[in-house]
């Protein structure tokens, strides 16, 4: 039990490290507690007290009336007088041993049941394990899924105790109706122990869950409960993608969804010479995508950025076309889904920026100082400001400077730019060649070498200094860096 509390503190410091305000919920301790409440077997409490009858003793028929009643109950996860289970070490399969005395015929076939309840003994061991809140809500609603097949099977055994009990139930009957569920509980038997051998959760649950429901081709039986378990585990995972792509939304308390959120301050924008905010404040979790999403993945990502800048604006955003996203085997209902909530954004993000941030005017603007685009402004700017920038930096007065430059765009056809109060004026503490390389080193090895560098040991002038600075907003400030 050590690992297991180990991995369950683990995961949870990590979520609640991740998610500060929202601590995971906690099982009593009582639920590990007690291993009575588990439906696996509780080594070395033997059904009976008494002393039990050898049963190479005993005629054949009573030898297989006791060892089908102690396969009823072995196939429930709990121990019978002839057939035990042995104890665990670490995750390997139940192995159960069985009294050497019995006659050979009985426990030829007795050999072949036995599986059935090692099967039932990892699923169950599973479906208690996932069933903590650690685990995130994909591998609880696979652990839900499993739990209705398991009481299926419950009733089954209860059937055929009934059975016994009027003294109807042959060992060679029991193997009859055993069959059909020998097949399923092998199959979520193996599903369980990809899950735990991966350490899966989230998308690489439902990757794993999609890959297995694929190779069952051929297997009607056998696809269609994966598909089954596969639909039931996507569920809470959908519910994610739906409210990131008509929403742009992240509600991730587990970290199970590909998208990830970072907290960045998107005030430093004006500050950044690059638009680190917009590639760094989602990224996406290469493990935790679907391989049914994987050639989406971009597109994802894509629509909830759009539509969360908009959001952050104040604006309300829900996509209209938005339709549950329910698993399927077909890729296709998902390109059709995720490229209408794209287009939509993508829209409603163009139309944002275009409209009512005025995008355009504000490039034609930065084209009339940063590209010259109007010679008299300069003319005027130069005039009025060459004295004062033949200055040394240090005995330049800059509210003076400022004032001159509101002078000069008042005089030229400046004048007529909406916008021509965010233009402003900086000294830099370097010249323009340091400059340049500082915008060049950017994401580079060389950029904090360059920016932690003293300023120039010359004394520059106010010409050598001279930038002008541009103020743009949030959301302009994606588009238009620093």
């Amino acid at each position: 039990r050590q690992p297991l509390e180990l991995t369950r503190k683990i995961l949870r410091d990590k979520q609640n490290k991740k998610n500060s305000g929202q601590p995971i919920p906690v099982f009593p301790s009582w639920v590990y507690e007690r291993p009575a409440l588990i439906g696996d077997f509780l080594i070395g409490t033997s059904l009976s007290t008494d002393t039990t009858v050898p049963i190479g003793t005993l005629p054949l028929a009573s030898q297989e009336s006791m060892i089908v009643e102690d396969l009823l109950y072995v196939l429930i996860g709990v121990d019978g007088r002839y057939i035990t289970a042995q104890p665990l070490i670490g995750r390997q399969n139940r192995a159960f041993s069985v009294d050497p005395n019995l006659d050979l015929s009985i426990k030829e076939l007795v050999t072949r049941i036995l599986p059935v309840a090692a099967s039932y003994s990892i699923v169950t061991r599973f479906i208690e394990e996932k069933s903590s809140f650690e685990y995130g809500q994909v591998n609880h609603a696979l652990a839900a899924a499993m739990r209705t097949l398991i009481k299926e099977y419950m009733i089954l055994i209860t059937q055929l105790e009934h059975l016994q009990r009027q003294g109807l139930l042959s060992l060679q009957k029991l193997w009859f109706y055993i069959q059909p569920t020998m097949r399923t509980l092998e199959i979520l038997a193996s599903l369980a122990t990809s899950v735990d051998k991966g350490e899966c959760m989230g998308g690489s649950t439902l990757s794993l869950l999609h890959d297995k429901t694929f190779n069952y081709t051929g297997d009607s039986q056998a696809q269609e409960l994966c598909l089954y378990l596969t639909k039931a585990a996507s569920v809470p995972y959908f519910e994610i993608l739906e409210k990131w792509i008509y929403r742009g939304i992240i509600n991730d308390p587990y970290s199970e969804f590909m998208v990830e959120e970072h907290e960045l301050q998107k005030e430093k924008i004006q500050e950044d010479y690059n638009d680190k905010y917009w590639d760094q404040r989602y990224t996406v979790v290469q493990q935790q995508i679907p391989s049914f999403l994987q050639k989406m993945a971009d597109k994802i990502l894509s629509t909830g950025k759009y539509l969360n800048v908009v959001r952050e604006c104040g604006r309300d955003v829900t996509c209209p076309v938005a339709k549950e996203v329910i698993y399927t085997l077909k890729e296709r209902a998902y390109v059709e889904q995720i490229e209408k909530a794209y287009n939509y954004a993508s829209k409603v993000l163009l139309d944002f920026l275009m409209e009512e941030k005025e995008l355009v005017a504000h490039l034609r603007s930065i084209k009339h100082y940063f590209l010259m685009d109007q010679g008299d402004f300069f003319v005027h700017f130069m005039d009025l400001t060459e004295e004062e920038l033949k200055k040394p930096v240090d005995d330049i007065i800059t509210t003076r400077l400022e004032a001159l430059l509101e002078l000069a765009l008042r005089m030229s056809t400046a004048n007529t730019d909406p916008f021509k109060d965010d233009l402003k004026i900086d000294l830099m503490p370097h010249d323009l060649i340091t400059q340049l390389l500082r915008v060049l080193a950017i994401e580079t090895k060389q950029e904090k070498a360059i920016i932690s560098a003293d300023p120039t040991e010359l004394t520059l002038s106010g010409l050598e200094a001279f930038s002008f600075d541009y103020i743009v907003k949030w959301p302009l400030s994606l588009i238009i860096n620093r």
